[in-house]
């Protein structure tokens, strides 16, 4: 027969208090004060007695499992560092993550049985890491029929009412473009934007936003925009930096979107006998695949806080859940991008 399990009552019994003595020093409830003394004794008998709290009937008692799921591809890189992120402010407030990720192709699979979960009581709230142009409205209006806590990270920019957490992807465009123009580097020509993508993926939210604010960052500064688009992996680098040579003048300073097109650019650089940092000034926009520290030059980049952004998903959820005053609760919360400066710029 296994050992009998240690409650409340024995606790109290040993401490010599009242069971709700014992339930405000756990909880620290408010409004009931509790001495020095007996906290310390109540403490005392829960480490003699090596009492744990059954989680299972303080969810009954207080309506929440005090588990959030996080909703995403566990294969993607990106998604790992929200985790991080998510795990570092569920460790403050106490909360533990629940892993979901779709089972089929696309956003949309595996999405019900979050629902099923919160409605079962095994989840407290919801984080999904979206694409930049995800506003699924049946989804959306789904949560919000149930009242459930939801933060999207990435997804719903445009879309008001729903809770999101984004990237100012304007502000990164800015930021690098700052830097590659920086005081004591060549100025004498205007940065070259060099949007690489996948498929249908130069249409969505974010890239259209590097793409106007490049364009504008160039005007502000009396500069002429030029831009530069191909496909990933199609080995177009060597073509491009030969047309983007002039003879008797150095190549532009080049901003590229995603550091994920690096290798190639270094590759196809190497080729052409250019040496990053110096004969080409080369910068990345989205530092996806932590470029910085995989590059060599070490790659100068701007880059997207996820883990910040899973820190601050969570405490969007913790407000709407302990019934924050939503007017003051903003729908949209935008994070800046993050300077990594290296040798290649």
């Amino acid at each position: 027969m296994g050992k009998k399990r240690v409650t409340s009552f024995d606790v109290a019994k040993r401490a010599g208090v009242s069971r709700s003595v014992v339930s405000a020093v756990l909880n620290d409830t408010p409004g009931i004060g509790v001495g020095a003394e007996t906290r310390e004794a109540v403490l005392e008998a829960i480490r003699e007695l090596n009492y744990h709290v059954d989680a299972g009937a303080r969810s009954m008692k207080t309506g929440r499992s005090m588990t959030l799921a996080a909703f995403g591809d566990t294969r993607h890189p990106l998604f790992t560092r929200l985790l991080e992120g998510m795990q570092r402010e569920c460790e403050i407030s106490g909360y533990h993550i629940l892993l979901c990720s779709p089972r089929h192709k696309g956003n949309a699979g595996g999405r019900a049985e979050l629902l099923e979960l919160y409605h079962q009581r095994k989840i407290d709230g919801i984080v999904t890491l979206d694409h930049t142009s995800y506003c699924d409205e049946e989804w959306a209006g789904k949560i919000d029929a149930a009242g459930i806590p939801y933060v999207s990270v990435e997804g719903y920019a445009e879309v008001p009412g729903v809770y999101s957490v984004l990237a100012d992807y304007s502000g990164s465009v800015e930021t690098a473009l700052n830097y590659l123009l920086r005081e004591g580097t060549p100025q004498e020509l205007a940065p070259v934007y060099a949007e690489v993508y996948q498929g249908d993926s130069a249409d969505n939210w974010a890239e259209r936003n590097r793409r106007d604010a490049y364009t504008s960052w160039c005007r502000a500064h009396g500069m002429k925009p030029s831009m530069v688009r191909m496909e990933e992996l199609q080995g177009e680098w060597t073509a491009c930096l030969q047309n983007l040579a002039d003879a008797g003048r150095p190549l532009p300073p080049l901003l590229v979107n995603w550091s994920s097109a690096i290798p190639d650019l270094y590759r196809a650089a190497h080729r052409l006998g250019l040496r990053i940092g110096e004969d080409l000034r080369v910068m990345a926009a989205d530092n996806t695949i932590q470029g910085h520290r995989l590059s060599l030059p070490s790659l100068s980049c701007v880059e997207i806080p996820y883990v910040s952004m899973g820190e601050e998903a969570v405490r969007c959820l913790l407000k709407q859940m302990n019934g924050g005053n939503e007017a003051a609760l903003a729908d949209k919360i935008w994070l800046p991008a993050i300077l990594r400066a290296g040798e290649s710029a």
